[in-house]
Formats: structure tokens, sequence, C-alpha cells
């Protein structure tokens, strides 16, 4: 009886703690994918004043860096690919037609998340005082905000996410400030809806819009700025396949959930748009156009967050220099040297709440 249980001892070690070494000497070939999309922990060092609670900071290290770790999420969440179930235990939703959803976000989907009254009022102190500063120095301003996936479209959401109200965070913004404020609001989620009927605007494997949609936040922006009304009328544009996005890539199936709803845009002005710097790890980016037919040299400002990107694809065909600045990082930049003719503040409806941090 002795030598069996020191046998099963054995072969349990040997198989509990073999994947360690041999990940380690062959990690590279075997391949590891930051799944989750989160900054893995650091190793936790050990001091008496943090005792109590190294280990659990040792436990999140260490499941961070566990062997084999992405092969068996990856092969988890094949099977639920494939079994036709939800992405249980991960931040993506698998809606519809396999539309994926961003879980994060369902509570607002839902009509529960509300600002409170102070955090309104914070908000509005802080987009007043900023755009007030701007317009005293001739720069034309307004506020974009870009509805989150699943408010453009409900009707793709799985039936038993319920919503107590279709008003979101950003309807409530909305309303808050109209009345209150000079500056334009956009907040277009029942025009995108529409669009969304007869082409694509958002990636089905990814939380952002796609070029499609950019365009349309271009069009509706440059009619604000020349005070005329929306013309939306789509342009020429072609589909391609790609690997699957970030949605995708949460669940480490990038390369099994191809995105079917990638789209580039037939522009026909010759026009190209050159990124010509950057700074702080993309968080300044600049960028600018070849010279134009109608010598224009105007110049945007754009405050946002990922979504812009898509924006400034097109906008760059209307004007001709953009300074993109990651929400929160004007600090890098000398804002008396940089004075453009118009401002754009856009931010998903997801990040709202970076309003109430300020710009700075």
């Amino acid at each position: 009886m002795k030598t069996k249980h020191l046998f099963f001892l054995f072969f349990f070690l040997l198989f509990t703690l073999a994947p360690i070494p041999v990940f380690t000497l062959f990690r590279e070939q075997i391949g590891y994918i930051n799944t989750e999309n989160k900054t893995l922990s650091d190793f936790p060092e050990l001091s008496k004043d943090n005792f109590s609670t190294w280990p659990r900071r040792f436990e999140e290290w260490l499941s961070d860096r566990l062997p084999f770790k992405t092969q068996f999420i990856e092969l988890f969440r094949g099977f639920q690919l494939h079994a036709g179930l939800d992405f249980t235990q991960s931040d993506v939703i698998r809606g519809k037609d396999d539309i994926l959803f961003y879980r994060k976000t369902i509570e607002n989907y839902k009509g529960l998340t509300r600002f409170t009254d102070e955090e309104l009022s914070q908000i509005y102190a802080n987009l007043t005082g900023f755009f007030s500063d701007m317009e005293s120095k001739g720069v034309r301003c307004l506020l974009y905000i870009a509805p989150d996936k699943e408010q453009i479209y409900p009707e793709k959401m799985p039936d038993n996410i319920r919503r107590i109200s279709e008003d979101s965070m950003g309807d409530q913004l909305v309303d808050f400030l109209k009345d209150r404020v000079d500056f334009p609001i956009l907040y277009p989620k029942h025009t995108l809806r529409e669009i969304s009927n007869s082409a694509p605007i958002y990636f089905d494997t990814d939380t952002h819009w796609n070029f499609l949609g950019g365009w349309t936040a271009a069009q509706l922006i440059k009619s604000v700025f020349s005070d005329k009304e929306p013309e939306i009328q789509l342009p020429n544009y072609y589909h391609y396949e790609s690997e699957g996005k970030d949605l995708a890539g949460m669940l480490g199936l990038s390369g099994q959930i191809p995105e079917l709803n990638a789209v580039d845009i037939d522009f026909d002005d010759g026009l190209e748009m050159e990124k010509i710097q950057t700074i702080n790890y993309g968080r300044i980016q600049r960028y600018t156009t070849n010279d134009r037919p109608d010598g224009r040299s105007d110049k945007l400002m754009v405050i946002g967050d990922s979504f812009s990107e898509y924006y400034f694809h097109s906008a760059g065909h209307d004007i001709k220099n953009i300074l993109f600045v990651t929400y929160g990082n004007l600090h890098l930049i000398d804002p008396e040297t940089e004075i453009p003719d118009y401002l754009v503040v856009m931010l998903v409806e997801r990040n709202l709440p970076f309003l109430l941090e300020g710009f700075y």
C-alpha cells in the first residue's frame, strides 16, 4: 500500500509541476497571448507593511502567468464557440448572429447606469470652463458622444438581457446639458441606428465602430461647424475580412472568429492623410493631409479615446491638420501654442466618466 501511495504521489507531482519547467523552457515555441487584455501584475515584494496582502498579490501574479493558460482558455472558449454557448466568465457576451458585445457596458444598456446630480454638475463645470477658455481664443467647440455598440444594435442583444429603460447615461448627460450650455452636443444614437439598417457601422467582433461609423461622425460634425443641415449619404465602401478584433481577442479566438464588418472607404478626392508625429507612446498624434486644392490650412484638435481615430480617418479629407490628444493628456502639449480652429471632445459612452476628471 505504501508503494502504491508513493507511486500515486510521484505521478501527481509530475503532472502538477512538469508544466512549469516545460513552459518556461519552450515558452516562445508554445506561445503566450494576454487574452484578458489586462496589465500583468508585477511580482510583489514582501515586507512587514504588505505582509497581510502579499498572498493575494502573489496569487494575482501567479494567475497571470500560469503555464499553458492561453492554451486552456482558447480550448475552453473554442468549445463554447462551436457549441453555440455564451462566453461565461469573460467580459464578452455573445449576441444574436454571433455579434460580440462588451459585458462591462451592459448595465448602461439596461438603463441602470446613472450619473448623480453632483457628477452631472461637475461635468458641466469641467466642460463649460474648458470650452469657454477655448472659445475666448476663437476656437469653435463641440462635444460628441459615440454610443456604446449595444445602443445601436439592441435587436442583436440576447433575449435574456432585459432593459429597465432605453435611456442611457449618454441620454441623461445630453438632457442635463442641452439647456445649460451654448456649445453643440452630438449623441446620434438614433441616426446611427437608422444607418445600421443598411450599412455596417460597428465591427462584429470589436467594441468600436468602423470607418463608416467614423465617417458618419465626420459628416455630422462638419455640418455643425458649417451651420448646415446634415446630409448623410453613404460613401462608396468595400468589405474585407480580417482577424477577429478586440472582443475576439479577449476570448483568445481572434483566429477562429473572423471580422466580417471591416470596411474601407473609397475617397475620390486624391487627398491622403499622413501621421507626422507621435508623442508619449501615442498619447499625442499629429496628422496632416497633402496639399489641398482649396489651399486651406485649418486645424482641428480632437480630445478623445480610441473611437476618435476612426473619425479623423474621414475628417482628414475635410481639414488640413489634425492634432489628436488622448483624454487627460493636454499637459503634454503647450495649449497656448496649439490653438486650433475647431475643437472636438469625442468619447464613447462608456468613457463619459472621464469628463469628471477635467481635461489636464
